[in-house]
């Protein structure tokens, strides 16, 4: 048999929110494309400094049928600080297209290594509001046993790539009509040439430079296409948070994609980048997180990212007049709606079709 990851989510350092458990009980429903016998789940405490302590987890499709999950053989255990573990493997069938639940009963109130999405396409929670983003822990990845290996994609940026509003959409899709595996590594507030350094109380979740991260994802998810799109969060920090003087030029921005393409061919993946979105009108904290000087950067840089293979122009798409087009403005003037998410996961799928990637 054949381990296959079903379902991975990029968990960042939120020190920033205490008492995201307050009751003590989470109740997460998670998308699983094929069916199996055997599931393990991906266990993370990795920015936390105290053990995160299980008292029970369950899985179930049926509440009728639950599953206690075991951590060397274990009921109730605890993930260390700063470790990132496998439970042990469950023996139970699962249907293909199904929402798996999972329960879990922790005393931790305070946890800071977290997972976030806004869509409820591939993860839902007790909250069900599209516009409220939505904290989960514990759970950070799921493991079947196959008897075949499967395409895998990984989604990797920032918020954009995060909260799923266009990444969800598609992953279900690439899931159920193609049988491809997906993973969403973005992280909101990822920068690609710099970690988080800033004067906002979200920065320490803002996560390492994705220029090195994206090293460990190559190596741990082992992807065949790598869905890039980075680089917006390099132009709008610097001046809101950041110092003005991190504003990098369009030549490191350039550049730094160009390794990272290099890389994936080397580890003989497809890199599918796609041009930076506008963000004129946004506005942080009100300061204008937008000027002359960082459109001028964004056009330069899509210019070049035009040229190169793969790419996908998302920005041609969803622009007019350097701005997002009302029906993909969730109302920031940066972030996609849920209706502009749906018409870009169309999109970007309509073009892997194209480029025969799938």
């Amino acid at each position: 048999m054949i381990t296959t990851t079903t379902w991975q989510h990029t968990f960042t350092n939120y020190q920033n929110i205490n008492n995201i458990n307050p009751t003590g009980h989470q109740h997460l429903k998670i998308f699983q494309p094929l069916a199996t016998k055997r599931i393990r789940l991906q266990l993370n405490n990795l920015y936390d400094e105290i053990p995160l302590q299980i008292s029970k987890l369950e899985i179930y499709i049926d509440p009728q049928d639950k599953k206690t999950v075991t951590l060397d053989g274990n009921i109730d255990f605890q993930v260390e600080a700063r470790l990132i573990e496998w439970s042990d493997w469950i023996d139970f069938d699962i249907p293909e297209n199904s929402f798996l639940n999972i329960d879990i009963s922790s005393p931790n109130q305070t946890i800071h290594s977290v997972g976030m999405t806004i869509s409820n396409n591939l993860i839902e929670t007790d909250l069900t509001d599209t516009a409220i983003p939505k904290y989960f822990f514990g759970v950070s990845g799921i493991q079947i046993n196959t008897a075949q290996t499967y395409k895998k994609i990984a989604f990797f940026g920032d918020s954009l790539t995060n909260q799923g509003n266009f990444s969800a959409p598609l992953s279900k899709d690439l899931e159920k009509d193609f049988q491809i595996m997906t993973a969403n590594y973005g992280i909101a507030g990822n920068r690609l040439l710099r970690p988080g350094h800033s004067t906002s109380p979200w920065s320490d979740s803002f996560g390492e430079a994705g220029f090195t991260r994206f090293d460990h994802m190559l190596a741990d998810y082992q992807p065949n296409i790598v869905i890039f799109m980075e680089g917006i969060n390099d132009l709008l920090h610097p001046g809101t948070g950041s110092p003005i003087t991190e504003l990098p030029t369009a030549k490191a921005i350039v550049t730094a994609i160009r390794i990272l393409k290099e890389k994936c061919r080397q580890h003989d993946a497809k890199f599918v980048p796609m041009t930076i979105t506008p963000a004129e009108g946004n506005s942080n904290d009100n300061i204008a997180g937008w000027n002359y000087e960082k459109e001028s950067l964004r056009q330069a840089i899509n210019s070049e990212l035009r040229q190169l293979p793969h790419v996908i122009d998302l920005a041609n798409l969803t622009s007019e007049n350097n701005q997002l087009k009302p029906e993909f403005d969730c109302g920031d003037h940066v972030h996609f709606s849920v209706t502009g998410g749906k018409i870009i996961a169309q999109y970007i799928k309509d073009q892997l079709i194209r480029k025969k990637m799938v």
